[in-house]
């Protein structure tokens, strides 16, 4: 018997072509090509494109979608114009080639996405590098589109539990790429967070001592007020410099408590921000003499302190709610301030 390397149907021994496709036997697959693109095959590729890019977007957004979906989607594409084509034309290797063919669309449509999005500034490179590449991946889901193919030609019943295995498997790679990110980005978040905030409480009690001083001066008064007021004004940088750390713990939060504490721990940066803002900016009066306005921005701190207490023990009642969660946001504060205290002792000078 022979085997047609190209639809898997079994010929007799005297046979010069495939009694099925029409293929020479025995011959390379490159002399037997008439290649063809089958276009209702390439569109009702790009259409599957369009719906699972535009699903993932409703989803999760356009920016997740295009960097934790597209290879998965690419694999579908390619399976489907495969699968699709190969009903035109019992022909393997020319449906591969029409999968091949909308990976290079895809592409093309993507250059075109970007180029427009950044005003024509994408780099040349992104071209050579970014079409093939998902012309590859479309392709290789053509060769997933293949083997459903020969599956049904051979009349197996696995070819249902076959297509949905590999359906499995395509999906499940996309979601455990998005989990895992969700679960990298919302790490960092925490741990820099914490980082930016130990600094804080470290920079606070220095401050509050200058500005707390006994003086017999007003010249000495003035010195503490201004060796204060750097300290104060650093502080208010840096909540501004966590805010963008606690949001990306808010974006990135795959359970319900994580996004508990993040809206909390949000909060509390919005409070500490606040307290260390009035302080600031009544620093900045006493300085020019304007002690009046000086003192209403001090008792305004005053009024948050409470409410920065309170929203810390509503944060420690949320840790304090799953045993697991708990271990894994004081991991990350542990090592928060470990590295803290270390950068602080090391550049003493550059948080003065």
């Amino acid at each position: 018997m022979k085997r047609c390397t190209n639809c898997w149907t079994d010929n007799s021994d005297d046979a010069e072509r495939c009694k099925k496709c029409g293929r020479v036997l025995g011959e390379s697959w490159w002399h037997n090509r008439n290649y063809r693109l089958y276009w209702r095959a390439i569109g009702g590729g790009l259409l599957t494109a369009v719906i699972l890019y535009l699903t993932g977007y409703l989803l999760i957004g356009g920016s997740k979608t295009f960097f934790f979906a597209t290879i998965p989607i690419l694999l579908a594409v390619g399976a489907v114009t495969t699968i699709l084509a190969y009903r035109k034309e019992a022909d393997i290797a020319n449906s591969l080639i029409n999968s091949l063919a909308v990976g290079f669309i895809i592409g093309f449509s993507f250059i075109a996405v970007v180029m427009g999005s950044s005003g024509g500034s994408a780099p040349p490179v992104m071209i050579l590098i970014l079409i093939p590449v998902l012309a590859l991946w479309t392709m290789i889901g053509g060769k997933i589109g293949a083997v459903i193919n020969v599956a049904v030609e051979n009349g197996r019943k696995s070819t249902i539990i076959i297509a949905a295995i590999i359906i499995t498997i395509i999906s499940l790679g996309g979601y455990g790429a998005y989990q895992f990110t969700l679960y990298a980005n919302y790490g960092n978040g925490a741990y820099m967070s914490s980082y930016e905030l130990d600094f804080v409480d470290i920079i606070q009690p220095e401050a509050d001592a200058y500005l707390n001083a006994p003086y017999n001066t007003s010249e000495e008064r003035l010195s503490n007020l201004n060796n204060a007021k750097v300290k104060y004004e650093r502080m208010v940088n840096i909540t501004v410099a966590a805010q963008p750390q606690v949001d990306e713990m808010i974006g990135n939060s795959s359970s319900s408590i994580k996004k508990e504490y993040a809206l909390a721990l949000n909060q509390y940066l919005q409070l500490k921000h606040d307290y260390c803002l009035e302080m600031y900016t009544g620093i900045q009066l006493e300085i020019k003499g304007n002690t009046e306005e000086a003192e209403k921005h001090y008792q305004n701190a005053e009024v948050l302190i409470p409410k920065i207490q309170s929203q810390n023990k509503q944060i420690d009642a949320i840790i304090n709610k799953d045993p697991s969660f708990k271990s894994y946001i004081t991991e990350k504060r542990d090592e928060a301030k470990k590295y803290s205290g270390r950068d602080r002792a090391e550049n003493m000078t550059f948080y003065m």
